[in-house]
């Protein structure tokens, strides 16, 4: 094994160890140890509370002389990240990353990004532009795409098959008990709600998708034509 690969085990190990960061990583193909997935909580007290999120992780030939390529897999609302492909604008991904940098420390720092977005340095400059203009709707639309797509769905255990979270004896932390099922109850929808809810449906109905729908209608604070002609616009 050449030092390289034995760093990045190494990386991989003390990981798996630090079970207080919550930073899980998980090989791809168990002969490959150069493309993994990656995967951490949303923080506390953001509009990402409460997801679970995954990123990809490409080391190149030159690791650690040169940075690993991450990307979110999730789909995240956020300035430096790009809604339509993942992609992330963060300095020590690039000219200021240094070899002396983990992947758990690299995957920290991503994580950390969700606390403090840097709007004015934006890689979805719309993204930016709501956080910097609109500041409710940015974090309304945030929190929705969190619900939508990164909180753990009911029998979802993808996150608990992780090198980064094995037990003492190697054993998954995450264990799932057999719950007694539990009949559904619908929530009680205020009026302004239902009005929303109503308005998003009307969008559905003409052909577009109801997590787009509600996008464009928060960015033009519930206005249906204004969202119906951006929607237009962009398609």
């Amino acid at each position: 094994m050449t030092q390289r690969l034995r760093r990045i085990q190494k990386e991989i190990t003390e990981c798996q160890r630090d079970q207080a960061s919550l930073i899980q990583l998980t090989l791809v193909d168990e002969g490959n140890m150069m493309h993994l997935k990656g995967r951490f909580p949303g923080p506390p007290d953001t509009p990402y509370e409460g997801g679970m999120y995954q990123v990809d992780v490409e080391l190149p030939d030159a690791y650690p002389f040169q940075p690993p390529k991450v990307k979110f897999e999730t789909k995240i609302y956020h300035p430096n990240i790009s809604s339509q492909t993942g992609a992330i604008c963060l300095d020590i991904l690039k000219q200021h990353w240094s070899p002396v940098m983990t992947l758990s420390s690299t995957l920290l720092s991503v994580q950390s990004m969700l606390c403090t977005p840097e709007p004015t340095d934006p890689q979805d400059a719309q993204v930016a532009s709501q956080y910097l203009n609109n500041y409710d709707a940015f974090v309304e639309t945030a929190k929705f795409w969190t619900e939508c797509y990164a909180k753990p769905k009911p029998g979802d255990s993808t996150h608990a098959s992780s090198i980064g979270h094995g037990g003492a004896n190697g054993q998954d932390n995450y264990q799932h008990q057999p719950t007694a099922p539990v009949r559904p109850v619908e929530p009680v929808l205020s009026q302004e709600e239902q009005i929303k809810r109503s308005k998003v449906q009307d969008l559905v109905e003409m052909g577009f998708a109801a997590d787009r729908a509600r996008t464009y209608l928060i960015r033009a604070n519930w206005k249906q034509d204004v969202a119906l002609e951006e929607l237009l616009n962009d398609a």
